[in-house]
């Protein structure tokens, strides 16, 4: 059972009780709704244990538990909705989606655990206090009839604006709140890159984004609606709505307030209390400050304690993540002069790859760029190309949404393009950042209509997606393919029509196939390529109901390349039309050819692979991730002196947060966002057993500082654990990015049980400051941490394979006795760690190399790559253009071992030899290429030697 795991403690844990309830028209007569979970309250999985739940003429189609069922507190117990008859026998009806509902009991309270059986997604609300909170007395008449006829418009309103009625779908959003379901239909939510994630309840969010909350807004919104509609009947139904009003809004409490100013406050609703609720525009986009301390154990006491909350529950700590997605948007970046004085003498942060292109500019375009822009990774990695390619000696531009007005930006021009079969404006607003030796990045921010919002980057103060995303990035893309031609940037000359473009991710998906559909079919960028960069295949950008011919002005063959089913996928027309696709680890680019890690596109990323047109490059890291000068850690130190000045961290690590002195213990960190992404649920399953001391010398020998924010059901977690091991645990609910710092210098061991990682960059972190990682097999996570069981002299990490509660709990066993018991090997693994590269420069080689291999590629001819089939025939006939033997796989085997002992890449040097070998025109021969074929057939007489 998921998250109900630890021995004997949790027999003993303290019981709360919660409500289940679900809406749910699914039933024939003779038929009933029961809750089934991994507790023996809810018939630990078994249909015939299963709680039944009961219904009415006046609440059907809601079903709902006769009473509140005892469940412990703290723990995530899961749990579904089956139907079947009413005396157990005969078929049994799951709920049809994958993955099940989670609910963490809280103490002393009741909770509402509400749903639709079409949804895999609940709400969980309190009651209130156990000892005063009983379930709803039936309504009296009236409310019910007029319940009723709300019920009956609502869903009337639901399908004519499901069978495609603008006016109607309008009058949906205005009037009615509940009806924000029509998004959770479609596959919009999965566009914008985990902006959607729930945030934890006690951050300053709007309802809807927190678990819980949208039950409560729901209530607000439905008697606020009363309350109108019974004014126009008369007096005693405006007495009867104000009363049911309050009472809602006593049912409903406020988030509290976040600990670090400055504070914002949450938006109720879009148009009522605005000014009250929401600063100015130019307050509510304030970039995130670092805090000047370091916020300590000791919680903030809530000066407006709700009644019906937990008494001194802690206070969320750290800044603000309203609209922030992933940890990394809130890090530092060093600046241009600390980069280049930390890569001073040093054997790692240092290019070992020598480019032959650096005269081809690179044309970097994104929806977010650090500091300007940044919900998540995506934002520092765009900002780590604008400084690294400049530095390398590109002529360089960053294009990117100007969502408010960013300091020191001058107008430089505009434009118009066509979108949806209207001409539109873009402006041009261009910022110069310089570095040293004449170096620097023109960033190039696009003003439209649409793009300057008031809430997130991708959606809104609710968490839904802005309906005219679709226009806002086709906007981008347009913009960005207009701008070499057409701007004379600080009198340099325009960048011209040889260049190489770098779009990332979906928001910037329309940039390759304009490039060969729109481009060049007018001789128009012949000479550019362009690479398509992924991020994170879950998120694809898919729209419905939209015409592709009309909207982006295309023929009808580049609309077969964006359609997938009943839905334009962005992602499916970049992969299709780009020169090269790269992920962001090498073992990512082999993920989403899976069905697992492709989501519905692995076809596609197959195809690619076989045309040899696809690759995987680890992300880098910032080079203010250096222990020797970091200013936020107590003490730096070096690979020379890492074990006193880790102790020394450590102490004052554990003074600081409040947990036992104790440098002989083994203590051990998580840091991410509180998501099933992150496995959470896996890691608290294995807290109780953690902590208990058996007499094995291992565990209970162990601290554990676990920092987040996220969904509350975990936030809870880190709570009650804290709760229930003061001292020697950690749940520090929040983000502060000094913390963190202190977290790498101070921890020996770091915990990363992601489900799926297409990069991550805790683990490498953590390596640069000798904290050993603990990580699942997956993704980047893999090719940035070497297993113990590669040996002991190599490994900087441990693997955890597959991911489930007992597997982490034997490698986290083994990893805390190597410290505890063997220091010598766990030092030695330490040292290793820290003489990792996984800065920047070492992933721009990789970089240039594919930029190199683009170059001296033939452009995609988008009208014959359009299946896997053809990809691998097309793949066949290079290898005999080539010259190759016939049976060519044996021939492989045969020189793959000595390519092994010459030390080169046996893979990238064929992408290169068979492209150079491909093209005998004479006149395509630069002496570029020549010298480029020349060091790599010398490669080959050694390799051969």
């Amino acid at each position: 059972m998921a998250g109900y795991e630890g021995g004997g403690s949790s027999l003993t844990s303290p019981l709360s009780s919660v409500v289940f309830e679900v809406r749910c028209s699914q039933t024939r007569p003779g038929e009933a709704v029961f809750v089934v979970g991994g507790h023996e309250a809810l018939g630990a999985w078994k249909t015939t244990m299963a709680l039944p739940l009961q219904t009415s003429a006046e609440l059907f189609p809601k079903w709902q538990t006769v009473k509140p069922v005892p469940l412990p507190v703290g723990y995530n117990v899961e749990y579904k909705f089956v139907v079947q008859k009413e005396n157990r026998e005969g078929q049994v009806q799951w709920q049809n989606f994958q993955g099940n509902y989670r609910v963490c009991p809280v103490a002393d309270e009741v909770l509402l655990a509400a749903s639709d059986w079409e949804k895999a997604s609940a709400e969980v609300s309190s009651l209130g206090p156990a000892s005063s909170t009983t379930l709803k007395e039936p309504e009296k008449a009236e409310e019910k009839d007029r319940a009723v006829q709300k019920q009956e418009k609502e869903e009337i309103l639901l399908k004519m604006a499901e069978s495609g009625v603008d006016k109607a779908a309008a009058e949906v959003t205005s009037t009615c709140p509940l009806a924000v379901t029509l998004d959770n239909r479609e596959m919009r939510r999965r566009n914008f890159s985990q902006s959607l994630m729930a945030l934890d309840a006690s951050e300053p969010q709007a309802a809807s984004a927190t678990p819980g909350a949208g039950a409560q807004a729901e209530a607000q919104a439905e008697a606020k609606e009363d309350a109108k509609e019974a004014e126009k009947s008369g007096s005693g139904g405006s007495a009867e709505a104000k009363e049911a009003e309050a009472s809602q809004a006593e049912e409903a409490p406020e988030a509290p307030e976040l600990a670090q100013e400055p504070q914002e406050t949450p938006q109720e609703t879009p148009q009522e209390t605005q000014e009250e609720t929401q600063g100015t525009p130019e307050e509510a986009e304030e970039p995130l400050k670092e805090p000047d301390t370091v916020i300590t154990q000791t919680p903030l006491e809530d000066e407006t304690e709700e009644p019906l909350r937990v008494p001194e529950e802690p206070e969320t700590r750290g800044v603000s993540l309203k609209h922030i997605t992933s940890f990394s948007a809130l890090a530092t970046v060093a600046d241009p002069e600390t980069k280049a004085e930390h890569r001073k003498g040093k054997k790692t942060a240092q290019s070992h790859y020598d480019p032959y292109n650096l005269g081809v500019p690179v044309v970097v375009v994104t929806s977010e760029v650090a500091p300007y822009s940044k919900t998540g990774g995506l934002g520092m990695v765009a900002a780590s190309y604008a400084f690294e390619f400049a530095r390398n000696g590109h002529r360089t531009m960053v294009v990117s949404p100007k969502y408010k007005h960013f300091e020191g930006i001058s107008y430089v021009g505009e434009t118009r393009v066509r979108v949806n079969d209207t001409e539109e404006n873009v402006k041009y607003w261009h910022l110069r950042k310089d570095y040293e030796e004449g170096k620097g990045t023109d960033f190039l921010f696009i003003e439209g209509s649409g793009i300057q919002r008031e809430g997130g980057l991708y959606n809104d103060n609710d968490g839904r997606e802005y309906p005219d995303n679709l226009h806002r990035f086709t906007l981008l893309c347009l913009a960005a393919m207009e701008a070499p031609l057409i701007l004379d940037i600080n009198r340099q000359g325009k960048y011209g029509d040889k260049v190489i473009f770098l779009a990332n991710d979906w928001q910037a998906g329309l940039v390759p196939l304009y490039l060969c559909y729109k481009y060049r079919r007018h001789n128009c960028y012949s000479q550019a390529r362009c690479i398509y960069v992924i991020h994170n295949m879950g998120y694809q950008g898919q729209y419905h109901g939209c015409d592709a011919c009309r909207f982006f002005g295309i023929d009808d063959k580049a609309a077969g390349d964006l359609v997938r089913g009943n839905c334009i996928n962005l992602s499916k027309g970049a992969l299709i039309c780009a020169d090269r696709v790269l992920t962001v680890s090498p073992n990512y680019s082999k993920e989403i050819q899976t069905p697992h890690g492709g989501f519905n596109l692995q076809d596609f990323v197959s195809a690619k692979a076989a045309s040899l047109r696809l690759a995987g490059i680890l992300n880098g890291i910032d080079d203010c991730w250096d222990p020797a000068v970091d200013p936020d850690i107590f003490v730096n130190f070096s690979v020379e002196d890492f074990e006193e000045g880790k102790q020394a961290n450590k102490v004052q690590l554990q003074r600081t947060l409040g947990l036992e002195e104790n440098p002989e213990l083994c203590l051990i960190g998580f840091v991410g966002r509180l998501t099933w992404q992150k496995g959470v649920d896996v890691l608290a399953s294995m807290i109780s057993w953690l902590m208990q001391d058996t007499g094995n010398g291992v565990t209970g020998h162990v601290q554990l500082i676990m920092m987040g924010n996220g969904d509350r059901q975990y936030s809870e977690t880190l709570r009650w654990a804290e709760t229930n091991h003061r001292g020697r645990i950690c749940g520090y609910v929040g983000f502060d990015p000094k913390v963190e710092h202190q977290m790498m210098a101070g921890c020996d061991l770091l915990l990363m049980p992601s489900r799926y990682e297409p990069c991550g960059l805790p683990q490498m972190y953590s390596q640069m400051y000798g904290t050993l990682p603990i990580v699942h097999a997956t993704g980047g996570l893999v090719d940035s941490v070497k297993d113990i069981s590669e040996g002991i002299e190599v490994a900087t990490g441990f693997h955890v394979s597959p991911l489930s509660s007992d597997t982490l709990k034997e490698t986290v066993y083994r990893a805390v006795e190597l410290n505890l018991k063997r220091r010598e090997d766990f030092c030695r693994m330490q040292r290793t760690a820290m003489q990792s590269d996984y800065y920047w420069p070492k992933a721009m080689d990789e970089y240039e190399r594919q930029i190199d291999i683009v170059l001296y590629e033939h452009a995609t001819a988008t009208n014959l790559f359009s299946s896997s089939w053809l990809h691998g025939f097309l793949a066949a006939r290079i290898l005999v253009v080539a010259g190759l033997p016939h049976d060519y796989v044996q021939w492989q085997r045969q020189r793959r071992a000595k390519f092994h002992v010459a030390g080169i890449d046996y893979q990238k040097f064929w992408q290169d030899m068979t492209i150079m070998q491909v093209e005998p025109d004479s006149k395509l021969m630069t002496s570029q290429k020549v010298l480029f074929m020349a060091r790599r057939r010398r490669e080959t007489d050694s390799a051969y030697a």
